[in-house]
Protein backbone atom coordinates (compact mmCIF):
# COMPACT_ATOMS: atom_id res chain seq x y z
CA UNK A 1 0.00 0.00 0.00
CA UNK A 2 1.46 3.48 -0.86
CA UNK A 3 1.88 6.17 1.72
CA UNK A 4 -0.82 8.50 -0.07
CA UNK A 5 -3.49 5.47 0.15
CA UNK A 6 -2.44 4.73 3.78
CA UNK A 7 -3.07 8.71 5.31
CA UNK A 8 -6.25 9.08 2.91
CA UNK A 9 -7.32 5.55 5.07
CA UNK A 10 -6.08 6.78 8.46
CA UNK A 11 -7.56 10.13 7.63
CA UNK A 12 -11.43 8.41 7.16
CA UNK A 13 -10.98 6.46 10.05
CA UNK A 14 -10.18 9.25 12.34
CA UNK A 15 -12.97 11.33 10.50
CA UNK A 16 -15.45 8.39 11.52
CA UNK A 17 -14.26 8.45 15.14
CA UNK A 18 -14.08 12.26 15.29
CA UNK A 19 -17.67 12.18 14.01
CA UNK A 20 -18.81 9.33 16.14
CA UNK A 21 -17.51 11.45 19.68
CA UNK A 22 -19.56 14.64 18.24
CA UNK A 23 -22.36 12.12 17.98
CA UNK A 24 -22.11 11.03 21.53
CA UNK A 25 -21.53 14.70 22.95
CA UNK A 26 -24.58 15.46 21.21
CA UNK A 27 -26.67 13.29 22.37
CA UNK A 28 -25.01 14.16 26.15
CA UNK A 29 -26.00 17.90 25.86
CA UNK A 30 -29.42 16.51 24.11
CA UNK A 31 -30.49 14.37 27.35
CA UNK A 32 -28.67 17.12 29.55
CA UNK A 33 -30.78 19.70 28.26
CA UNK A 34 -34.03 17.02 28.85
CA UNK A 35 -33.18 16.53 32.22
CA UNK A 36 -32.66 20.16 33.02
CA UNK A 37 -36.36 20.73 31.77
CA UNK A 38 -37.81 18.44 33.65
CA UNK A 39 -36.48 19.71 36.89
CA UNK A 40 -37.62 22.82 35.86
CA UNK A 41 -40.95 21.84 35.55
CA UNK A 42 -41.35 19.53 38.38
CA UNK A 43 -40.07 22.78 40.28
CA UNK A 44 -42.74 25.16 38.57
CA UNK A 45 -45.29 22.07 39.62
CA UNK A 46 -43.94 21.23 43.08
CA UNK A 47 -43.96 25.68 43.43
CA UNK A 48 -47.47 25.43 42.35
CA UNK A 49 -48.29 22.89 44.98
CA UNK A 50 -46.59 24.83 48.18
CA UNK A 51 -48.40 27.91 46.63
CA UNK A 52 -51.57 26.39 46.89
CA UNK A 53 -50.91 24.94 50.09
CA UNK A 54 -49.65 28.20 51.11
CA UNK A 55 -52.69 29.89 50.38
CA UNK A 56 -55.26 27.55 51.59
CA UNK A 57 -53.05 27.81 55.06
CA UNK A 58 -53.62 31.52 54.79
CA UNK A 59 -57.17 31.40 53.34
CA UNK A 60 -57.92 29.04 56.79
CA UNK A 61 -55.98 31.68 59.02
CA UNK A 62 -58.20 34.40 57.45
CA UNK A 63 -61.51 33.21 57.74
CA UNK A 64 -62.79 33.76 60.82
CA UNK A 65 -63.65 30.83 62.88
CA UNK A 66 -66.82 30.07 64.85
CA UNK A 67 -66.89 29.39 68.50
CA UNK A 68 -69.54 28.58 71.36
CA UNK A 69 -67.17 29.52 74.10
CA UNK A 70 -69.10 32.75 75.38
CA UNK A 71 -67.22 32.66 78.46
CA UNK A 72 -63.63 32.57 76.76
CA UNK A 73 -62.86 36.35 77.13
CA UNK A 74 -63.73 36.99 79.72
CA UNK A 75 -62.70 36.74 83.44
CA UNK A 76 -64.42 35.21 86.07
CA UNK A 77 -65.65 38.42 87.34
CA UNK A 78 -67.27 38.92 84.17
CA UNK A 79 -64.77 41.97 82.68
CA UNK A 80 -63.22 41.40 79.91
CA UNK A 81 -59.64 39.42 79.73
CA UNK A 82 -56.69 41.49 80.23
CA UNK A 83 -58.58 45.08 79.96
CA UNK A 84 -59.20 48.01 81.86
CA UNK A 85 -61.99 49.52 80.48
CA UNK A 86 -62.14 53.14 81.41
CA UNK A 87 -58.48 53.23 79.39
CA UNK A 88 -60.44 52.91 76.43
CA UNK A 89 -63.77 54.37 77.45
CA UNK A 90 -64.44 58.36 77.93
CA UNK A 91 -67.40 57.82 80.03
CA UNK A 92 -70.11 60.47 79.32
CA UNK A 93 -71.41 61.96 83.22
CA UNK A 94 -73.58 59.75 84.57
CA UNK A 95 -74.35 60.95 87.78
CA UNK A 96 -77.74 62.97 86.75
CA UNK A 97 -79.19 62.02 83.68
CA UNK A 98 -82.75 63.34 82.75
CA UNK A 99 -85.27 61.20 80.88
CA UNK A 100 -88.60 62.61 80.13
CA UNK A 101 -91.65 60.55 81.91
CA UNK A 102 -93.55 60.61 78.67
CA UNK A 103 -90.62 58.60 76.96
CA UNK A 104 -90.63 55.69 78.79
CA UNK A 105 -93.89 55.41 80.54
CA UNK A 106 -96.55 52.03 79.04
CA UNK A 107 -99.20 53.62 77.54
CA UNK A 108 -102.67 51.59 78.53
CA UNK A 109 -103.26 50.85 74.94
CA UNK A 110 -100.22 49.16 74.64
CA UNK A 111 -101.01 47.40 77.54
CA UNK A 112 -104.10 46.07 76.42
CA UNK A 113 -102.78 44.84 72.98
CA UNK A 114 -100.31 42.84 74.71
CA UNK A 115 -103.03 41.29 76.22
CA UNK A 116 -104.74 40.32 73.42
CA UNK A 117 -101.91 39.11 71.85
CA UNK A 118 -101.59 36.89 74.82
CA UNK A 119 -104.93 35.26 74.36
CA UNK A 120 -104.65 35.05 70.80
CA UNK A 121 -101.79 32.64 71.37
CA UNK A 122 -104.02 30.38 73.85
CA UNK A 123 -106.72 30.32 71.73
CA UNK A 124 -107.77 26.72 71.03
CA UNK A 125 -108.69 25.45 67.37
CA UNK A 126 -112.43 24.58 66.78
CA UNK A 127 -113.31 22.38 63.96
CA UNK A 128 -117.02 21.62 64.81
CA UNK A 129 -118.61 24.85 65.55
CA UNK A 130 -121.51 25.84 63.18
CA UNK A 131 -120.07 29.69 63.86
CA UNK A 132 -119.02 31.11 60.52
CA UNK A 133 -115.94 33.25 60.42
CA UNK A 134 -116.49 36.75 61.24
CA UNK A 135 -114.22 39.83 60.92
CA UNK A 136 -111.64 39.48 63.69
CA UNK A 137 -111.09 35.77 63.74
CA UNK A 138 -108.61 33.56 64.29
CA UNK A 139 -108.53 30.52 61.95
CA UNK A 140 -106.73 27.68 60.36
CA UNK A 141 -106.92 27.28 56.67
CA UNK A 142 -105.46 25.20 53.76
CA UNK A 143 -104.81 26.82 50.51
CA UNK A 144 -103.67 26.59 46.37
CA UNK A 145 -102.47 29.21 44.51
CA UNK A 146 -102.25 29.29 40.86
CA UNK A 147 -101.37 31.36 38.21
CA UNK A 148 -102.89 31.21 35.10
CA UNK A 149 -103.83 27.45 36.05
CA UNK A 150 -100.62 26.66 37.44
CA UNK A 151 -99.32 26.53 40.95
CA UNK A 152 -96.31 29.26 42.19
CA UNK A 153 -94.05 29.46 44.71
CA UNK A 154 -94.91 29.54 47.88
CA UNK A 155 -99.07 29.68 47.20
CA UNK A 156 -99.28 25.80 48.62
CA UNK A 157 -98.44 25.18 52.24
CA UNK A 158 -98.82 21.54 51.04
CA UNK A 159 -101.49 20.76 54.13
CA UNK A 160 -99.38 22.59 56.35
CA UNK A 161 -102.09 24.26 58.06
CA UNK A 162 -101.79 28.14 58.08
CA UNK A 163 -102.86 30.31 60.98
CA UNK A 164 -104.33 33.71 59.96
CA UNK A 165 -106.30 36.24 61.82
CA UNK A 166 -109.09 38.23 59.89
CA UNK A 167 -108.60 41.96 59.63
CA UNK A 168 -104.47 41.55 60.13
CA UNK A 169 -103.92 42.13 56.32
CA UNK A 170 -100.97 39.36 56.64
CA UNK A 171 -102.22 38.52 53.29
CA UNK A 172 -102.23 39.85 49.94
CA UNK A 173 -105.38 42.33 49.63
CA UNK A 174 -108.71 40.92 49.43
CA UNK A 175 -107.90 37.28 50.52
CA UNK A 176 -108.88 37.69 54.30
CA UNK A 177 -112.09 39.45 52.99
CA UNK A 178 -113.38 36.69 50.78
CA UNK A 179 -113.04 33.87 53.36
CA UNK A 180 -115.66 35.84 56.04
CA UNK A 181 -119.58 34.01 56.16
CA UNK A 182 -118.16 30.99 55.28
CA UNK A 183 -117.75 27.88 57.86
CA UNK A 184 -115.50 24.92 58.63
CA UNK A 185 -114.82 22.19 56.27
CA UNK A 186 -115.98 24.97 53.30
CA UNK A 187 -113.60 24.98 50.01
CA UNK A 188 -113.79 29.11 49.21
CA UNK A 189 -112.34 30.02 45.67
CA UNK A 190 -110.76 33.68 46.66
CA UNK A 191 -109.68 35.66 43.66
CA UNK A 192 -106.71 38.35 44.45
CA UNK A 193 -105.04 40.35 42.26
CA UNK A 194 -101.01 40.29 43.27
CA UNK A 195 -99.13 44.01 43.83
CA UNK A 196 -96.59 45.42 41.16
CA UNK A 197 -94.12 45.15 43.89
CA UNK A 198 -94.40 42.04 45.61
CA UNK A 199 -91.48 39.92 47.03
CA UNK A 200 -92.11 37.12 44.47
CA UNK A 201 -91.43 39.02 40.85
CA UNK A 202 -92.90 35.90 39.29
CA UNK A 203 -96.26 36.75 40.22
CA UNK A 204 -95.83 40.70 40.77
CA UNK A 205 -99.24 42.39 39.09
CA UNK A 206 -100.79 38.99 38.21
CA UNK A 207 -104.44 37.95 38.81
CA UNK A 208 -104.74 34.92 40.97
CA UNK A 209 -106.40 32.04 42.29
CA UNK A 210 -106.63 30.35 45.61
CA UNK A 211 -109.01 27.31 46.34
CA UNK A 212 -109.02 27.86 50.39
CA UNK A 213 -110.03 24.89 52.71
CA UNK A 214 -111.39 26.07 56.13
CA UNK A 215 -110.15 23.56 59.08
CA UNK A 216 -111.24 25.47 61.97
CA UNK A 217 -112.14 28.61 64.07
CA UNK A 218 -110.29 29.59 66.92
CA UNK A 219 -111.82 29.97 70.48
CA UNK A 220 -110.62 32.88 72.00
CA UNK A 221 -109.94 32.80 75.95
CA UNK A 222 -111.55 35.44 78.17
CA UNK A 223 -108.85 37.40 80.34
CA UNK A 224 -110.43 36.38 83.92
CA UNK A 225 -108.18 36.12 86.98
CA UNK A 226 -108.78 32.18 86.63
CA UNK A 227 -106.63 32.71 82.83
CA UNK A 228 -104.15 34.56 85.00
CA UNK A 229 -103.71 32.07 87.64
CA UNK A 230 -103.97 28.98 85.09
CA UNK A 231 -101.44 31.06 82.65
CA UNK A 232 -99.55 33.87 84.03
CA UNK A 233 -99.09 32.82 88.27
CA UNK A 234 -95.11 33.66 87.47
CA UNK A 235 -96.24 37.47 87.22
CA UNK A 236 -99.67 38.27 88.79
CA UNK A 237 -103.05 36.33 90.41
CA UNK A 238 -105.63 38.64 89.24
CA UNK A 239 -105.62 40.34 86.17
CA UNK A 240 -104.97 44.19 87.62
CA UNK A 241 -101.87 42.38 89.04
CA UNK A 242 -100.93 41.74 85.58
CA UNK A 243 -101.92 45.17 84.14
CA UNK A 244 -99.17 46.48 86.96
CA UNK A 245 -96.83 43.81 85.65
CA UNK A 246 -97.26 44.93 82.70
CA UNK A 247 -96.72 48.43 82.78
CA UNK A 248 -93.80 48.34 85.16
CA UNK A 249 -91.94 45.77 83.19
CA UNK A 250 -92.20 47.40 79.65
CA UNK A 251 -91.72 50.82 81.59
CA UNK A 252 -88.14 49.48 83.14
CA UNK A 253 -87.18 48.42 79.66
CA UNK A 254 -87.49 51.42 77.98
CA UNK A 255 -85.87 53.40 81.08
CA UNK A 256 -83.04 50.78 80.86
CA UNK A 257 -82.76 51.02 77.11
CA UNK A 258 -83.03 55.34 77.64
CA UNK A 259 -80.09 55.17 79.75
CA UNK A 260 -77.86 53.02 77.39
CA UNK A 261 -78.86 55.06 74.34
CA UNK A 262 -77.75 57.91 76.31
CA UNK A 263 -74.28 56.39 77.45
CA UNK A 264 -73.50 55.03 74.11
CA UNK A 265 -74.30 57.95 72.61
CA UNK A 266 -72.23 60.44 74.56
CA UNK A 267 -69.10 58.38 75.72
CA UNK A 268 -66.68 57.99 73.52
CA UNK A 269 -64.21 54.77 72.80
CA UNK A 270 -61.24 55.64 71.45
CA UNK A 271 -60.10 52.46 70.64
CA UNK A 272 -61.26 48.22 70.96
CA UNK A 273 -59.07 45.43 72.28
CA UNK A 274 -58.15 43.56 69.26
CA UNK A 275 -58.52 39.78 71.28
CA UNK A 276 -61.80 40.88 72.56
CA UNK A 277 -63.18 41.82 69.05
CA UNK A 278 -61.78 38.53 67.84
CA UNK A 279 -63.72 36.82 69.97
CA UNK A 280 -66.52 38.73 69.52
CA UNK A 281 -65.89 37.86 65.91
CA UNK A 282 -65.98 34.27 66.58
CA UNK A 283 -68.86 34.03 68.97
CA UNK A 284 -71.28 36.46 66.32
CA UNK A 285 -70.48 34.15 63.34
CA UNK A 286 -70.72 30.76 65.79
CA UNK A 287 -74.74 32.68 66.35
CA UNK A 288 -75.30 32.83 62.51
CA UNK A 289 -74.41 29.65 61.78
CA UNK A 290 -76.55 28.48 64.45
CA UNK A 291 -79.02 30.82 62.59
CA UNK A 292 -78.35 29.60 59.35
CA UNK A 293 -78.55 25.69 59.84
CA UNK A 294 -81.86 26.06 62.27
CA UNK A 295 -83.99 27.83 59.09
CA UNK A 296 -82.66 25.06 56.82
CA UNK A 297 -84.11 22.24 59.00
CA UNK A 298 -87.14 24.58 59.88
CA UNK A 299 -87.79 24.58 55.98
CA UNK A 300 -86.90 21.13 55.79
CA UNK A 301 -89.89 20.51 57.66
CA UNK A 302 -92.09 22.62 56.02
CA UNK A 303 -91.03 20.69 52.92
CA UNK A 304 -89.39 23.87 51.63
CA UNK A 305 -85.88 23.95 49.97
CA UNK A 306 -83.41 26.23 52.30
CA UNK A 307 -80.31 28.00 51.45
CA UNK A 308 -78.33 26.00 49.48
CA UNK A 309 -74.73 27.55 51.57
CA UNK A 310 -74.09 29.80 54.41
CA UNK A 311 -72.87 32.74 52.01
CA UNK A 312 -76.29 32.51 49.96
CA UNK A 313 -78.29 32.44 54.03
CA UNK A 314 -76.15 35.81 54.79
CA UNK A 315 -76.21 37.92 51.11
CA UNK A 316 -72.03 37.50 50.29
CA UNK A 317 -69.06 35.57 50.40
CA UNK A 318 -67.92 34.38 53.42
CA UNK A 319 -64.72 36.83 53.33
CA UNK A 320 -66.77 39.69 52.60
CA UNK A 321 -69.24 38.51 55.70
CA UNK A 322 -65.91 38.47 57.53
CA UNK A 323 -64.55 41.89 56.87
CA UNK A 324 -67.85 43.51 57.94
CA UNK A 325 -68.78 41.42 61.19
CA UNK A 326 -66.05 43.91 62.60
CA UNK A 327 -68.56 46.91 62.64
CA UNK A 328 -70.85 44.65 63.57
CA UNK A 329 -69.46 43.24 67.11
CA UNK A 330 -68.45 46.80 68.08
CA UNK A 331 -72.15 47.86 69.13
CA UNK A 332 -71.68 44.92 71.33
CA UNK A 333 -68.23 46.04 72.67
CA UNK A 334 -68.96 49.46 73.18
CA UNK A 335 -71.75 48.71 75.84
CA UNK A 336 -69.88 45.99 77.20
CA UNK A 337 -66.68 48.37 77.24
CA UNK A 338 -68.60 51.41 78.58
CA UNK A 339 -71.06 49.37 81.75
CA UNK A 340 -67.63 47.63 82.77
CA UNK A 341 -65.99 50.95 82.57
CA UNK A 342 -68.69 52.11 85.18
CA UNK A 343 -68.25 49.45 86.94
CA UNK A 344 -64.52 49.91 87.14
CA UNK A 345 -66.00 53.26 88.67
CA UNK A 346 -68.44 53.22 90.65
CA UNK A 347 -66.73 49.67 92.42
CA UNK A 348 -69.24 47.43 91.33
CA UNK A 349 -68.78 43.87 91.19
CA UNK A 350 -70.81 40.65 90.18
CA UNK A 351 -70.56 36.88 91.34
CA UNK A 352 -72.75 33.79 90.37
CA UNK A 353 -74.57 33.76 94.10
CA UNK A 354 -75.50 37.14 92.57
CA UNK A 355 -77.71 35.20 89.76
CA UNK A 356 -81.37 34.93 91.91
CA UNK A 357 -80.76 38.60 93.34
CA UNK A 358 -80.97 40.30 89.72
CA UNK A 359 -83.32 37.91 87.91
CA UNK A 360 -85.58 37.11 90.04
CA UNK A 361 -88.44 35.32 87.88
CA UNK A 362 -85.59 32.61 87.12
CA UNK A 363 -85.43 29.31 88.25
CA UNK A 364 -82.96 26.71 89.06
CA UNK A 365 -82.98 25.04 85.78
CA UNK A 366 -83.26 28.39 83.88
CA UNK A 367 -79.65 29.09 86.10
CA UNK A 368 -78.72 25.55 85.02
CA UNK A 369 -79.50 25.93 81.06
CA UNK A 370 -77.64 29.06 81.30
CA UNK A 371 -74.09 28.30 82.80
CA UNK A 372 -74.55 25.13 80.16
CA UNK A 373 -74.80 27.03 77.32
CA UNK A 374 -72.89 30.08 78.02
CA UNK A 375 -70.33 29.38 81.01
CA UNK A 376 -69.93 31.15 84.40
CA UNK A 377 -67.94 34.05 82.98
CA UNK A 378 -70.14 35.03 80.66
CA UNK A 379 -73.28 34.64 83.17
CA UNK A 380 -71.52 36.98 85.68
CA UNK A 381 -71.20 39.44 82.91
CA UNK A 382 -75.25 39.47 82.73
CA UNK A 383 -75.10 39.81 86.12
CA UNK A 384 -72.50 43.02 86.10
CA UNK A 385 -74.46 44.58 83.52
CA UNK A 386 -77.73 44.32 85.23
CA UNK A 387 -75.87 45.42 88.08
CA UNK A 388 -74.26 48.48 86.64
CA UNK A 389 -77.94 49.24 84.97
CA UNK A 390 -79.93 48.96 88.39
CA UNK A 391 -77.21 51.70 89.13
CA UNK A 392 -77.64 54.18 86.36
CA UNK A 393 -81.17 54.12 87.31
CA UNK A 394 -80.94 54.63 90.60
CA UNK A 395 -79.04 57.89 89.95
CA UNK A 396 -81.77 59.05 86.72
CA UNK A 397 -83.80 61.51 87.18
CA UNK A 398 -87.40 61.13 85.79
CA UNK A 399 -89.13 64.26 84.85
Amino acid sequence: MSKQKEQSSISKSQQKRLERKKEIEMAKKKSKIVWISVIAVIILILAGILSLIGYSVYKNMSIIQPSSDYSKGLTTEGMIKDVTATDYVELADYSNITIPLNEIEYSDESVETDIQTLLDNNATLVTDTQDLIADGDKVNIDYVGTVDGVEFEGGNPNNAGSDLKIGSDSYVDGFEDQLIGHGIGETVTVNVTFPTDYSNTDVAGKDAVFEVVINGIYSIPEFTDEFVLANLADYASTTDEYRTYLKDTNYASNLNTKLETYMTENSTVSSYPDDYIDYLKSIQKYQDQTSYEYMNSLYSQMGYDGYASFEEYVGTTEEEYDAGLEATVQVTAKINLIFQAIAESEGITATTDDYYDYFKTSTTEDYDSLIATYGENYVVQLILNQKVREYLVSVATIS
